[in-house]
């Protein structure tokens, strides 16, 4: 089976995924999403333009449900300026590609695993909140193009560190994904050690510590970080990610966590 996102053979990528103890708990979630909205264009950079042998793929799936509308510039200004940029500027530039997942009801992928220089700022046109709330989803969405192109870099000889965050100020209450298979597959991947999982909950309904972390857990994310939605709070989460990610990336070993 070949296809036109970049991934070549896929049929070659889940053997290869199964002989590195992959199971089904990955494999069918990954299968059930390839013709979704985050496989449509091409996922990864082209080997042959991969310029270091050690990558750290950084995925965001951001919450744009008609909630975050209030937030949108703020939000865009500090993806922008606290995480991009950053990471842009950091002696670990050209070690990292990024991936940006936006989600409603419908799940859209704004690029693939691009060089960092390469990515596109967010802008009100890409980032425009509205409608309800497809977590599962985007997560299922998030982990199918990154399974098979970690597993198609990891075929060429690349180390390969993955990183997921997932932004979100409430439930899902639109996927047509189960929390259960989301969960399953997140529970595997965390076996293989080269995952990290983090999961950030806005806070702008008054959402407590113990209601994020049954959340996170519905999902499988073990990293959960609390967040107000001001401008101030807004730019502190994204530095910290991008401070996170940055440290991860030059790291020989993953950490024990995204925020410890």
């Amino acid at each position: 089976m070949t296809n036109n996102n970049g991934l070549g053979n896929l049929d070659n990528l889940f053997q290869s995924a199964q002989a590195d103890g992959l199971t089904n708990n990955t494999m069918d979630l990954v299968v059930s999403n390839l013709n979704g909205p985050t496989m449509a264009t091409a996922v990864g950079t082209p080997l042959n333009q991969l310029t270091s042998n050690e990558v750290t793929l950084a995925m965001n799936i951001i919450d744009m449900s008609g909630s975050m509308a209030p937030h949108a510039n703020d939000l865009v200004t500090a993806y922008n300026q606290e995480y991009l940029a950053a990471m842009i500027g950091s002696s670990a530039a050209d070690d990292i590609l990024m991936s940006t997942i936006v989600f409603n009801q419908d799940v859209a992928l704004l690029h693939g695993y691009m060089p960092l220089k390469d990515v596109p700022p967010l802008s009100r046109l890409s980032y425009d909140p509205s409608g309800s709330t497809a977590l599962y989803d985007a997560v299922a969405g998030g982990f199918t193009n990154m399974v098979l192109y970690a597993q198609q870099l990891r075929q060429s000889g690349v180390m390969v560190r993955c990183i997921v965050i997932v932004y979100s100020d409430g439930d899902d209450n639109a996927s047509k994904q189960r929390a259960t298979q989301i969960r399953r597959a997140a529970t595997e991947l965390l076996k293989h050690e080269i995952y990290t999982l983090a999961y950030v909950g806005f806070r702008s309904g008054g959402i407590n510590p113990a209601e994020l972390r049954q959340l996170a857990d519905e999902i499988g994310f073990p990293d959960v970080l609390a967040a107000g939605l001001s401008h101030q709070e807004l730019r502190r989460i994204f530095n910290l990610v991008s401070q996170s990610t940055i440290s991860m990336s030059q790291q020989g070993a993953m950490p024990a966590g995204m925020f410890s």
